[in-house]
């Protein structure tokens, strides 16, 4: 016998008596058994599911024939009606489910382990590979973009085989011109059907009719908005908005309501679903309080970034109370009330670094050292401290000059850092043309921002010339 028709003789233990045998003789659920155990576990007997005779294990008296076995649901998907594709230790397997139970092994051509290895002979390839170098010829066809097997047309546009053969066919639904490897209906109609599929799943959620009812209008309104491709794939995000709405409220509440649970943050987060109750009346959209409310969250920032029954927390509490006391009088307002919190705050940090509390003169000097211009923010809070506390504390004379300087030095400190920075995005170059314009010509830093691209003229030494209100202004290289 040549060497080309010797077989390999592959041997292995039994794993009943431990011995090793040339042949295994049946495997069951994984486990081997030579010829001589199953002689002696297997024995001829009445199967109790068919009646039929076969030989069955002789410990286990429920055991049924390999075709009842076979006849069983599929352990993975419990479907009946299946052609099998593997016996598992747990049982029959269809030949769906049949490869996720076998060991992963490598691919013969990039290495990673798979359980879908298959050899691929129209590619020339004679070993098992993964179903990733099994389709090396798959692309999305350049019609109808379904990633299918291509092939190149007489144009050079490389198509799958059905818009190779048949070209543009009309839809079944709508009549209109497809694709015919689109297949039953065109892309239009797939959303369409899509999104009425995901509105009526999603109505399904609330437990009145009438928030239902909202919620289905709301997605055919978004369709018209955005369109139905669109809002197919993001109707289901605003779900959780109208349930809350409904767990809440039973129905679709005012604005200040919303604006008071959700705040402007949340709410700025679901503007189609706010558009769409605004155009339907059923809110109306109040600017004024919709500012009184983000003043409000601030100011709840603020207050609560100090520790609870602290020293600091007592004093800007009372400050607070004396705020809102000239809120009610009509003497300022909510937006004036967080301006003056901010520097009062940071006052009091410093206080409580330096352990001065309630805040002395030296406090206030080391804090206007650093921000003069807040000299005018913290007057309010200055008085406070002598007439509440009794504390020797003046505002020092305003000093120009000295704020004038610390802005500048401000504006170096961020020149050095934008210097340091690498990147040449038109985003850090804006940054550094605001801050420049400032530095060097005491404009505002908004000015960087504003101005139009067509104002600058860049030079070939890397600097600029910004046109700004009929003036020109120079920056250099950053």
């Amino acid at each position: 016998m040549s060497e080309a028709n010797k077989r390999e003789v592959v041997v292995q233990d039994c794993d009943e008596c431990g011995k090793r045998a040339v042949k295994i003789w049946r495997i069951i659920k994984g486990h081997r058994y030579c010829s001589t155990c199953y002689a002696r576990i297997f024995k001829r007997r009445m199967c109790p599911a068919c009646g039929n005779f076969a030989r069955l294990p002789r410990n286990d008296p429920k055991a049924v024939c390999r075709l009842c076995q076979s006849h069983s649901p599929c352990v993975r998907c419990n479907k009946t009606d299946y052609e099998i594709g593997k016996m598992t230790a747990y049982g029959p397997a269809c030949k769906v489910c049949a490869p996720y139970f076998n060991e992963p092994r490598p691919c013969g051509l990039c290495g990673k382990p798979s359980i879908w290895l298959s050899r691929v002979h129209r590619l020339g390839i004679e070993v098992q590979v993964c179903p990733q170098c099994g389709r090396q010829d798959h692309a999305p066809c350049e019609a109808c973009g379904r990633y299918r097997l291509l092939t190149e047309a007489p144009d050079g546009h490389r198509l799958c085989k059905k818009c190779l053969e048949q070209g543009e066919v009309p839809c079944p639904k709508c009549g209109a011109k497809m694709p015919a490897g689109y297949g039953k209906q065109c892309q239009k109609c797939y959303c369409k059907a899509l999104l009425e599929k995901r509105i009526q799943m999603d109505c399904a959620s609330f437990s009145s009719q009438e928030m239902a009812h909202h919620f289905a209008a709301f997605g055919q309104w978004l369709a018209h908005k955005v369109g139905e491709n669109k809002a197919a794939s993001t109707i289901h995000r605003y779900l959780a908005f109208f349930i809350e709405i409904e767990r809440q409220w039973k129905s679709i509440p005012e604005y200040k309501a919303l604006l008071t649970y959700f705040g402007p943050l949340r709410l700025r987060r679901v503007l189609l679903p706010m558009l769409w109750m605004q155009e339907q009346k059923l809110v109306v959209r109040d600017a004024k309080a919709k500012k009184e409310e983000s003043e409000s969250r601030r100011i709840a920032v603020i207050l609560g970034k100090l520790p609870k029954g602290s020293q600091e927390s007592i004093i800007l509490g009372d400050y607070h109370k004396k705020l809102l006391a000239r809120i009610n009088s009509g003497e300022t307002t909510l937006s004036s009330v967080r301006l003056a919190l901010t520097p009062a705050f940071a006052l009091l940090q410093i206080a409580a670094k330096m352990q001065c509390l309630p805040p002395n003169q030296k406090v206030l000097d080391v804090y206007l050292r650093h921000k003069p211009g807040q000299r005018a923010a913290v007057s309010g809070f200055v008085g406070f401290l002598r007439d509440k506390y009794k504390v020797d504390i003046v505002l020092p004379k305003a000093d120009s000059g000295k704020a004038h300087r610390q802005r500048k030095k401000q504006l170096e400190a961020e020149m050095l850092e934008l210097m340091k920075e690498i990147d040449s995005e038109d985003d850090l170059n804006r940054r550094w043309l605001s801050v420049a314009l400032a530095y060097f010509h005491e404009l505002p830093k908004s000015v960087g921002k504003k101005v139009d691209s067509s104002e600058i003229v860049n030079h070939d030494d890397g600097s600029c010339t910004v046109t700004w209100r009929k003036q020109q202004f120079w920056v250099p290289k950053r």
